[in-house]
């Protein structure tokens, strides 16, 4: 098995008007890789996080790799862990992006590896921790056509004020609607395996998983709510991650693939009503575009 990083450019904003320059934001990523790739080498993307960093799913990552024949990409997103601490890779920004600009850093490792690597765009897969878990689900609803499951572990389904108050930043009504999953989950199009620790103190598993799991069996989504007893916020001590992600994901890492192209391929065009504004999303765009996004 092979352990590197590789770094890519994504948008730092993306003003749109045709006399600015747009900033870009280096994102690095931290990646295993099989020794060989195979037409079957799959891929999966793996979230940190909020104040974590690139190296959280370590673990989980070698696993899959040697288990399951994937490259697993996990980003170093904005304004948190090294990007905001290079010697200690703890700590985040405020004001903090909290799960918009960072969903695009993201998709944006994942979409880099599919380009650069010849991987099977069918076998690709998504697994997120806390902000992680949310960012992750976000990710299926902005390109719903690219994961074949993701696997959000005590994801932030919605903002609540005190998330406002540690990010430094008071979000509008379409900032807050773009960050909820369960408002958008109609979006999903690929199953979702949920878990939670019923003993977890940072995000209640009552306030943030029941009510996305409810939404999913309102609108008939394909997903698997899994609730460990006693588990805090990481699982433990009622399991670990490592095996709650082989007991959840295991046989389904080799098994499921998705049908057709993907987003990044079909250059799908998205659109999300996020309260008074809509959300388009233009795949068919390179990342570092002032147009990959708009409001409307």
């Amino acid at each position: 098995m092979r352990k590197f990083e590789f770094t890519f450019e994504t948008l730092s904003n993306n003003v749109q008007n045709q006399n600015y320059t747009p900033k870009l934001k280096e994102i690095t990523a931290y990646v295993t890789a099989p020794d060989q790739l195979g037409p079957k080498t799959g891929a999966a993307l793996f979230v940190h996080g909020w104040d974590c960093n690139r190296h959280m799913h370590q673990e989980l990552m070698t696993y899959a790799t040697e288990a399951h024949d994937l490259v697993c990409v996990s980003p170093e997103f904005r304004q948190s862990g090294y990007d905001f601490n290079p010697r200690t890779g703890a700590g985040y920004c405020s004001p903090y992006d909290l799960s918009f600009l960072q969903v695009f850093d993201c998709l944006g490792a994942l979409r880099h590896a599919l380009d650069t690597m010849p991987l099977d765009r069918q076998r690709v897969y998504g697994h997120g921790l806390s902000q992680g878990g949310q960012i992750i689900l976000l990710a299926a609803i902005f390109a719903p056509n690219t994961f074949a499951f993701v696997n959000p572990v005590a994801p932030l389904t919605h903002i609540q004020p005190r998330h406002e108050l540690l990010a430094g930043r008071e979000l509008s009504p379409a900032e807050l609607s773009v960050r909820n999953v369960i408002e958008h989950a109609e979006m999903l199009q690929c199953p979702v395996y949920l878990e939670h620790g019923t003993a977890d103190a940072t995000l209640p598993h009552v306030e943030y998983a029941v009510p996305l799991e409810r939404r999913l069996k309102e609108l008939g989504k394909t997903h698997t709510a899994k609730y460990h007893e006693g588990g805090g916020h990481c699982l433990e001590p009622a399991i670990t991650r490592l095996q709650a992600f082989k007991d959840m994901a295991g046989d389904k890492l080799s098994t499921m693939r998705r049908r057709g192209e993907d987003d990044f391929v079909r250059g799908t065009q998205v659109e999300i009503r996020c309260a008074d504004k809509l959300l388009s999303i233009d795949w068919s765009q390179p990342q570092t575009s002032p147009a990959l996004f708009s409001w409307g």
